[in-house]
């Protein structure tokens, strides 16, 4: 491995708190974690694509449906059941460190991602790969709902070394993608060998934020705005749009369109309308018909007609945009695209012109929530924790991707935060296991209140990471993540009990620091989290009847929260015993004890 690819291994591996990993296993990781990051807008936790121990031929699979990555079949269920239209696109990873591209092992790529979509494995795969075959075929059972298209492909295949195009290496994939298209079963093929030039593109690129220039010479400066450094509007040529909406590949960067309202919809007779324009012979006139592209920057250098945008977001105009570069080939290159830019970093400027760019198209007001200014007062709230308890609220996709020295752990995305606060607080944990955007009712009610105080919602986020601590310190089985959801619930309530904390005044500052103070000691929250995972095991016992398991269908039953929630807080102990580290093995200084239905010598108020 090359020097400044094991420097950027290196840092994300500490980053990621996995740096105690092989490096195999690290390299995968970081794989998975950079392609998906380049499709996938938000913070993710790159463990829900990789496909463990005991595969054959792929090191990570993402399953991404409307816009969602989905790695549960009961998650899958409710997307179905609560969408008329389904766009799904598979993205497959294989890391190999060694320094060159072998032809029989990306053979062997390309025959297990063919496998997965035969109706069962002919190779033998591990339960996860089994699993993410099921959803697969649970997708295709429902390609009634393909409207806008069959899902798309996309594989990745990783190496330290060099792509030179070797022609047995071609040979193999023109023979893997030949195949594919036999199929009838994909919209598009696409194969990436990723070589250490393309590796260390595209991890730099989860940590800059995007910057291109453009050469805007129809340009018309508008008077001063307050809180607006300056804005724009005008005409740009089509090619110089192309260059800022799609990547090398013509590929269109999703993640500029994160703060527009609406996905791009498909081929909806207004979108096939924009690409009647583009490609008839009265093109010219398609700045009469359209009403153009709204740009928000926080950066922007300008010299002469040449324009620089950093840190950028189209909010209006993504279906123009979709559209476009899907016809890029066949437009009149003298087509003009009406522009504005408006160059500020007031939030509440941004908030208002998304607001108002998107008013003019039918929008649900719900589509609006992230906007909220709660969510700067949270943000703000977290920026006064320190040391151990700092955390990083990410309002925006990649805000804290340009700053050196933070750990990825420590980020909290909006829907992160959405579903551990309606899990520890509003005690639904069955529901964000599922499909959490039912929860979207209660937003600026139950959850993002303008009424609420902020010091609960930082509290569930530090239960959140302190949880995820464990996970990756491996002091805690990751057999329990699929039940983290309750075990975040279970320790509010634990500790609520524990601590003889007042249940009327579970958003108060002083019930939130008292659980913060527990979370803040590793020992004493392994012991909460133990505690926890007792409580259930004791449950799943007693649901046995139901078909209750250590299992995600399990995690998502409303018995399960309830039979949990009355073991935690009922008369009788959920167990007997003091529960000690399992990782060493003995009870004593440093390491706190928890006895159920009693106060446990290690929480102190």
């Amino acid at each position: 491995m090359d020097v400044v690819t094991q420097s950027l291994l290196k840092e994300f591996a500490e980053s990621q708190k996995i740096d105690s990993l092989p490096q195999s296993d690290q390299f995968e990781a970081f794989i998975n974690y950079i392609v998906v990051s380049d499709i996938y807008p938000e913070e993710f936790d790159f463990n829900i694509v990789a496909t463990g121990q005991g595969e054959f031929g792929i090191d990570g699979i993402a399953i991404i449906v409307n816009d969602a990555i989905v790695d549960d079949e009961e998650q899958l269920d409710d997307i179905i059941a609560h969408n008329p239209v389904l766009q799904i696109q598979f993205l497959f990873m294989q890391a190999k460190t060694s320094s060159s591209f072998d032809t029989g092992d990306l053979s062997k790529f390309f025959q297990a991602v063919l496998d997965f979509f035969g109706e069962k494995a002919s190779f033998q795969q591990n339960d996860r790969v089994l699993e993410l075959q099921r959803i697969k075929n649970r997708l295709y059972a429902s390609a009634a709902k393909f409207v806008r298209g069959l899902p798309k492909i996309a594989l990745y295949y990783a190496t330290t070394g060099t792509w030179t195009d070797d022609r047995n290496l071609c040979a193999v994939r023109d023979g893997f993608l030949a195949q594919a298209s036999t199929l009838h079963m994909f919209a598009a093929t696409s194969f990436h060998p990723l070589d250490a030039t393309k590796v260390q593109k595209l991890y730099f690129q989860t940590k800059n934020a995007f910057r291109v220039s453009i050469n805007f010479g129809q340009n018309l400066s508008l008077p001063e705005i307050p809180n607006v450094r300056e804005s724009y509007i005008g005409l740009l040529p089509i090619s110089e749009y192309l260059k800022m909406i799609t990547d090398d590949d013509g590929n269109v960067r999703r993640r500029l369109f994160f703060d527009n309202i609406r996905d791009f919809q498909g081929d909806t007779p207004v979108n096939m309308s924009i690409a009647g324009t583009l490609l008839s012979e009265t093109s010219i006139e398609f700045p009469l018909r359209n009403n153009g592209v709204t740009i928000v920057t926080r950066k922007l250098q300008r010299v002469g007609p040449q324009f620089t945008l950093e840190d950028f977001q189209i909010v209006n105009g993504c279906q123009t945009s979709h559209v476009i570069a899907a016809n890029s080939d066949n437009e009149n290159p003298a087509i003009m695209i009406p522009i504005k830019i408006v160059a500020t970093e007031d939030e509440e400027v941004t908030r208002n012109v998304i607001i108002a760019s998107n008013q003019q198209n039918k929008v649900d007001q719900e589509s609006f929530w992230a906007l909220d200014p709660i969510h700067k007062s949270i943000e703000i709230y977290f920026e006064s924790k320190a040391g151990d308890q700092r955390l990083y609220y990410e309002r925006r996709p990649g805000q804290f991707n340009t700053i050196a020295g933070i750990e990825k752990v420590r980020i909290v995305t909006k829907d992160l935060l959405l579903k551990m606060y309606a899990s520890i607080f509003l005690e639904q944990p069955n529901q964000v296991g599922r499909y959490y955007k039912d929860l979207t009712p209660l937003i600026g009610k139950d959850i993002f209140s303008p009424s609420h105080e902020v010091h609960s919602y930082y509290t569930a986020a530090y239960i959140a990471y302190r949880l995820e601590f464990m996970f990756r310190n491996r002091r805690m089985n990751t057999e329990w993540k699929a039940f983290r959801f309750q075990l975040a619930m279970a320790a509010r309530l634990i500790l609520e009990r524990e601590l003889k904390l007042d249940p009327q005044k579970k958003r108060s500052q002083v019930y939130c620091a008292a659980i913060d103070a527990v979370m803040a000691d590793p020992d004493k929250a392994q012991a909460v989290f133990e505690e926890g995972a007792e409580a259930i095991k004791q449950a799943i016992t007693e649901l046995s009847e139901l078909g209750a398991g250590l299992d995600r269908r399990s995690a998502k039953m409303r018995d399960m929260k309830e039979k949990l929630r009355s073991l935690i807080l009922g008369a009788r102990p959920v167990s007997a015993k003091v529960v000690a580290h399992p990782t060493r093995g003995k009870t004593g200084s440093g390491v706190s004890k928890v006895r159920a239905g009693a106060r446990s010598p290690g929480l102190k108020k």
